[in-house]
Order: C-alpha cells, then structure tokens, then sequence
C-alpha cells in the first residue's frame, strides 16, 4: 500500500512504497533531497519526523551527534514509511546547493542506435552515486585523454547509472576513443556537476523543449525529470536534425506520446550542411527559420517557458524570433555547456 509523504516547508508531495526508502521513492519522483552516500554513512539525508509512523529501519554506520539526537530523527536513505508522512528535510532549490563531486566510475553498457551515435551508460559505486539536477553537464576524464564536458540525459531519480551521449567526431581524441577502444567495465572519472539549465519546477506553463542533434541528452533528462514530477501542464518536444542524421531515440520520444497525456513530438529535418562540412551560416538561417513555424503552431506563446540546447550564440536568431512572438526572456533558458 503506497503511502503519501509530504515534505516541510516547501510542501512538496510524493508517493511511498513500504518496500523502499524514503529517499529512494523522493528521488524517483523528481524531489532533489539532500543526500550523498546513500547507505547510511555520512547522514547528510538526515530528517525530522513532524507527523506519521516509520516502517523499517535499514542498518546503519551514521551516529546521530548530541546535538542531533532527537527520537523524531531520521536517516532518509534508511527508513521506510508505514503511514502518510510529514517530514522536515533539506531540498535542493537550485544549482548553488548541489555539491562539486568527483566520482570514479565504471562503463556500464555502450549502445549504438547509429553507427555515428554511442550511447554510453556509466555506473557510480552504489556508496557514491551523483547528485545532480536534470539538464546539467559534468566533466569526464579517461585516462590521459583530454577532458569533455558531457551533458547527462539520464534523470537524476537515479544517480548510480549516467547516460551519456556521444557523436563521432573525426579527428577528436575522446570521440575516437569512444568509438575504437572504450569497454565495459572501464574507469571513466566523472566530475560536477556544471551548469543553470535546468527545469524550473514550480512553474505549471506548458513547456516546449526544442533539441538540436546529441544536444538530445539534456533535453532528455529534463523530460523524464518533469514526468517524474507527475507535471500535468502540455509538453512539446521538436527534435531538429541533419536531413543525413538520424533521430536516434525516436521510438523512445514516441513511447512518450503513447504513455502521456498531453505530450506531442515532432521529429524535425533541416538542412545545414555541404557534404561533410558544417554551413553555419545557414544552419542560422535553418534554426531561425524553425523558430517561426514553431511559433506558428502555438497560441498564447507567451504563457510557455521554452528550453533550448545551445550553444546561446548560434541560437540568437531563434531567441530572438520567440521573443519577438511574445515568450519573455525570463522564460527562455538556453544551454550553456562550454563545447570543445
């Protein structure tokens, strides 16, 4: 029997199942709570009982010091709900209260939907898992290679396994190395997490997330954050690619259509290159141009918040056709990830 946990102060609600933890069932549905092991040893999950009955207590290595004690305290990651809650307990608000971290990880699975595309899942040791926002970027390092910035497309509901995905890129030793020798089980560091984009989870206006190529990943994380969240305001999704690429998830994005209430996908081709050569001149003009029948398909655009995979330079013709439209600058957010 599930069980509802309401959070103090911010109110926030969440479904408990008896058989999981608190913090396991929060972080499933989308509520960023303070913690970091995982596995009771360091009680920075630590929280006040105001009202309810605790289920199970897990074994624990964490001492409560003296100023701590108090029979209403609680370990998040080690305590299970018996009866509707409420709890006093430490959220994150924003990018400013999630910690630097640097975890050692191991390759996990590697997945090529396209021969061009690795999708490549990482998996933190259990007592160390990454506490992250939806949309964020972090730094990963393999041995000697130059360091890369990636952003992660899996939703932070679970922060042991990282998803990460990487297009080929000639000539660049991190993308070859991917492609050519990168193995299961392999040591990739992992550092962060970087970056603003992330959702605004109080706002209840209808989202349009717009993707351009593998910049798919934190669009993706954002999506799964928002339905972990159980958000009921329309979500549209437009992914724009190359006409030569592919829409690697697409049957993933159309499963999104099927299993949600007001959700729509559009799986867009522009034309932006010359053979193998990038036109960024055009690809401008391609990306403006979308913008305006994007724009078309909605009313009241001004009650939307938008969110867009950058970089911001090459997006400012289609800021500013959005803005032009009506969409406030305050509801726009554009990736900000620093590309090598």
């Amino acid at each position: 029997m599930t069980v509802k946990i309401t959070l103090h102060p911010s109110g926030h609600e969440f479904q408990a199942e008896p058989t999981e933890t608190l913090l396991d069932c929060a972080l499933r549905s989308g509520i960023s709570l303070d913690y970091n092991c995982n596995n009771g040893s360091c009680g920075k999950c630590a929280a006040r009982v105001i009202s309810g009955r605790i289920g199970e207590v897990l074994p624990h290595d964490y001492v409560f010091k003296e100023h701590e004690k108090d029979p209403c305290r609680i370990l998040l990651c080690r305590t299970k709900a018996l009866s509707d809650m409420v709890i006093e307990a430490n959220e994150a608000h924003g990018v400013n209260e999630i910690p630097l971290q640097r975890i050692e990880t191991t390759v996990h699975k590697i997945e090529s939907p396209d021969p061009d595309i690795h999708i490549v899942q990482l998996k933190t040791p259990r007592s160390n898992t990454l506490r992250f926002l939806a949309g964020q970027h972090v730094a990963l390092q393999i041995d000697t290679l130059p360091v890369r910035n990636k952003s992660i497309a899996s939703c932070p509901c679970n922060g042991m396994y990282l998803q990460f995905h990487i297009q080929k890129s000639p000539g660049d030793e991190f993308s070859e190395y991917v492609f050519s020798q990168l193995k299961p089980k392999e040591k990739v560091m992992v550092e962060g997490p970087y970056g603003d984009f992330t959702l605004d989870d109080d706002s209840m206006r209808p989202i349009i997330f717009i993707a351009f190529e593998t910049g798919m990943a934190p669009i993706k994380s954002l999506i799964e954050h928002a339905i972990a969240l159980e958000h009921e305001q329309p979500i549209y999704l437009y992914w724009l690619v190359d006409q030569d690429n592919p829409h690697y998830i697409d049957n993933y994005c159309r499963s999104w259509v099927d299993a949600l209430d007001n959700f729509s996908y559009d799986a867009m081709k522009i034309n932006y290159t010359n053979g193998d050569i990038v036109d960024i001149d055009r690809l401008e003009q391609e990306l403006t141009r979308t913008a305006g029948l994007i724009l078309d398909k909605h009313d009241d655009i001004d009650q939307y918040d938008l969110y867009v995979n950058g970089p911001a330079w090459l997006f400012s013709g289609m800021k500013s056709v959005f803005m032009q439209g009506g969409i406030p600058e305050a509801q726009i957010r554009i990736d900000s990830m620093k590309r090598y």
